[in-house]
Formats: structure tokens, C-alpha cells, sequence
């Protein structure tokens, strides 16, 4: 196989890293960092601003990938996320005169990776450009694999008028995929959209509450029993402590995980591997260990940081 064939990857051709790669690709950042800062999220406290990548950038790179699956005649093992410590629907570059949001992200996996986008959301915060990609995801389900959207305490917005609006509007639109199964490879038996409810102990009434109230609103208080004891439509979910970039989580009563070295450990083997590869919106190539939530840098045999030639 010639380097040529791949422009991009050739750096990992060369390493002899391209199968490993392909075989345990994880993510391929759209969009890294967060500017929301909820109290929850490993984010929480970063100074970052939000990088995104260039939409041309991006449709290369997931083109690349797709050819040398086809190449290499494998499929994607898993999901491929777009987004990792970050928000999928803030996603929103503008070159040459055209807008690209999520919905571009995502048609892009169906036509090159075989894949519908698995999202995990905290929801448009009413963003004209979120909510419109997010209505055309809906009308072309097939791009979607699974959406979770995260309903928590813990959001900077929470109490607030224009939180309960704003995610009312947000259920309202994804209620109608309850009806249809997920595709995304680590959840077959789950349903297409899914509530999950981050909370505490000493918050989940008042959790519970509140996605009573939205339901409601949404229009399904004739179903509000069945739904809420849903599991596979609505899942009350504890609160861990990932830690953030103030250390530890800034939320009371998060669930601790840390090891006696002090290092987090959450092993999920029946969810994700533990050791997954990502490509980074500066085109820099890590390997994300999932079970320890930290970022692992790859090294050429020059000594050099692992990266894609984004500029080629």
C-alpha cells in the first residue's frame, strides 16, 4: 500500500500505526474544549476557548478514514464521536459563504464512515443555528445513531426560566425518535433518543421534578408514569467525580472513584474499550484512556508528537 494513498495519514502509515489506528478509533474532533462551564463536567474551570475544526479540514480527514476502512476492508468497531469534553451543537464554523454545523458533521459519518453520529448533548441552549441542526437531524434520523441529551442540576443555567424553555423545546423535537431503536453499536437494545438525568442524591427529587414539569409542557403528561419508569426513554443517573480543571469536582456528593494512587478509575467494559484513539481539532493524535479519563500523547520515532498532516 503506497504512503500517497493517504496524505494525511501517511505520518501513522509510516509509524506502522494505521490498522492499530483504525481498528480502535474513538474520536475525531469536530470541536474540543467548552465554553459552558457546568459544575458537573471535566471541563468545568477550563480557560480553553472552543476550537473547531475547519469544515474542509474535517471532510478530508473523515474521507481519508473512510477510505482506508475500506481499504483495509474493516468497519469501524465502535461509535466514532465528533466531540469528547465538549458540546456537539456548538459546533458552527462558517467558510466560504456557507454555514456547517453538527448536521454537516454528521452526514459526513453516514456517507464516509457507515455510521449515524452518536451525540451526547446538554442541549441548544436555544441557539437558532443548534436548534435548526438539530431539526434536521430529527427529519433525517438516519444520521443520528443515538442522542442522549444530559438534563442536570448542575447546569450553570439551572432554575432558571430560560433553562426549562430551553430544554422543553429540546424534548419536544427528539421525543418522537422514543419510538425507534438505537443503531449505535454499544447500545442495540436501547431506544434512538434517551433522558439522562446527572444528579445527586441529596438532588434527585428535585431532578425528578423538573423532567415531570418538562414533560408535561412537552406535551406527555397522559404518559409521564410510563415514561419516567422508562429506563431505555429516561435514565436517573449518579453523579461521578471525573474531576475538572480545578481538580477535583467541584459538586457535593459526586460519586468518588479514586484509586488508592489517586488516580480516577471508572472501568465500563461493556460500553467502550478502555484504550481508544483521537484525533484532535490541531490535527495532534492521542490515545484516550476511557477508564482513567486522561489523555495519553503518541510520539514518532524522531521523538516528535503524534499528528496527522492536516496540511497536506
Amino acid at each position: 500500500m503506497q504512503l500517497k494513498a493517504y496524505p494525511l495519514l501517511s505520518p501513522l502509515v509510516e509509524e506502522g500505526l494505521l490498522e492499530d489506528f483504525l481498528i480502535h478509533l474513538g474520536f475525531i474532533h469536530a470541536n474540543d474544549h467548552c465554553y459552558r462551564n457546568c459544575f458537573h463536567c471535566p471541563a468545568y474551570g477550563s480557560s480553553f476557548p472552543l476550537q473547531s475544526m475547519p469544515f474542509a479540514s474535517l471532510k478530508r480527514i473523515v474521507a481519508e478514514i473512510g477510505q482506508a476502512y475500506a481499504d483495509h476492508r474493516i468497519r469501524p468497531l465502535r461509535s466514532i464521536a465528533s466531540w469528547r469534553i465538549s458540546e456537539p451543537f456548538d459546533y458552527y464554523v462558517k467558510e466560504r459563504g456557507e454555514t456547517r454545523t453538527v448536521y454537516d458533521v454528521a452526514r459526513l459519518w453516514r456517507e464516509n464512515l457507515g455510521q449515524g453520529l452518536y451525540l451526547v448533548t446538554n442541549g441548544t441552549e436555544g441557539k437558532k443555528f443548534a436548534r435548526r441542526a438539530l431539526l434536521q437531524l430529527v427529519n433525517e434520523v438516519d444520521l443520528i445513531s443515538q442522542i442522549k441529551l444530559t438534563i442536570t442540576p448542575f447546569d450553570t443555567a439551572w432554575g432558571t426560566p430560560k433553562y426549562f424553555d430551553d430544554i422543553t423545546w429540546d424534548v419536544y423535537a427528539l421525543a418522537q425518535l422514543w419510538n425507534l431503536p438505537s443503531t449505535r453499536t454499544e447500545d442495540p437494545g436501547g431506544a434512538r433518543f434517551r433522558i439522562n438525568v446527572k444528579v445527586t442524591e441529596e438532588m434527585r427529587d428535585s431532578a425528578y421534578q423538573f423532567v415531570a414539569r418538562v414533560l408535561e409542557r412537552a406535551g406527555y403528561a397522559h404518559a409521564l408514569n410510563s415514561l419516567m419508569s422508562d429506563g431505555k426513554k429516561i435514565a436517573i443517573k449518579p453523579l461521578y467525580d471525573l474531576g475538572s480543571y480545578m481538580g477535583n469536582s467541584p459538586v457535593p456528593g459526586a460519586i468518588k472513584i479514586t484509586e488508592l494512587n489517586g488516580d480516577r478509575y471508572k472501568p465500563t467494559p461493556e460500553t467502550r474499550d478502555r484504550y481508544q484513539y483521537g484525533i484532535y481539532s490541531d490535527g495532534q493524535v492521542k490515545v484516550v484512556d476511557m477508564y482513567a479519563f486522561r489523555e495519553i500523547p503518541i510520539f514518532g520515532k524522531d521523538g516528535s508528537p503524534g499528528r496527522i498532516n492536516l496540511d497536506s
